[in-house]
């Protein structure tokens, strides 16, 4: 651990979305804190800019756990850092998970859209009817990860997965070429399925690669972060009860209004 309290652990030791998580603990953090009524209205505790990626990190986290089904001889990453340069937000590309199994190694970015309808095509991604660049920068993603075990002298397949969260429907008219996108709830299914073309040596060796801090773009983890972005979910929660809470109260204030006119009304 360094001085400031950040560590460098072994890559598999990295949380799902922590990097994610890390830009919405930085991003609230800047934030001004809610006002005592803005509390007792359940005001979302998080702003407009900090939501897609506290949603990015939900979608990552359950991902993650769905991963952790995998069966031994199984070895996953997550929140890789694969960017050089930050972008306006401050945060620096990463790849969501990378699975090594028999089958090969799997590029997997995640993508949360909670009641959205989804339709993949052989060139494109919509959803609610919006193009998405997922297909070219899961491709990408995948072409780093080729380049890191070239590099290594380690021949195996690479395969770039999108993995679908939340989603309420997700057609697929036909399956892109370089890109496999699928529904979160499959992709532990898909994985153990496929035929295996390595040996538990190369899965050994590709594991040790990826999980050596040094293969990749130094990183620094705030011991904490995990911690705090839990602190942030419950504040979301409680938010989100207490909104329903006054939803239900109005309600009911709206009936105990109206049943003394509707029994005027029918004498």
């Amino acid at each position: 651990m360094n001085d400031d309290g950040r560590r460098t652990t072994r890559m598999r030791d990295r949380a799902a979305g922590a990097a994610v998580m890390e830009q919405v603990v930085r991003l609230q953090a800047q934030a001004p804190p809610r006002s005592t009524l803005a509390r007792a209205l359940g005001a979302p505790p998080i702003g407009e800019d900090t939501a897609p990626w506290f949603a990015g990190a939900l979608g990552e986290r359950e991902v993650g756990a769905l991963l952790d089904r995998l069966p031994e001889g199984w070895s996953v990453f997550h929140a890789i850092p694969v960017g050089t340069r930050p972008d306006a937000s401050g945060a620096v590309s990463d790849v969501d998970h990378i699975v090594v199994g028999p089958p090969g190694v799997f590029v997997v970015d995640t993508k949360h859209h909670r009641g959205q309808r989804v339709w993949v095509g052989e060139r494109a991604v919509l959803v609610a009817g919006q193009k998405q660049p997922y297909l070219r920068n899961s491709d990408l993603e995948a072409s780093r990860v080729r380049g890191v075990l070239a590099q290594a002298g380690i021949a195996a397949p690479v395969t770039a997965v999108v993995a679908l969260v939340g989603t309420r429907e997700v057609t697929v008219r036909q399956q892109p070429r370089r890109v496999l996108v699928l529904r979160a709830e499959q992709l532990v299914r898909w994985l153990t399925r496929r035929p295996a073309v390595l040996d538990a040596a190369t899965i050994a060796e590709i594991a040790r690669l990826f999980d050596d801090p040094a293969t990749w773009r130094p990183v620094d983890t705030s011991a904490d972060t995990v911690e705090r972005f839990a602190v942030i979910e419950r504040e979301v929660r409680t938010a989100q009860l207490v909104r329903a809470g006054w939803v239900v109260a109005v309600a009911l204030g709206a009936v105990a209004v109206a049943l003394p006119v509707v029994s005027v009304l029918t004498r």
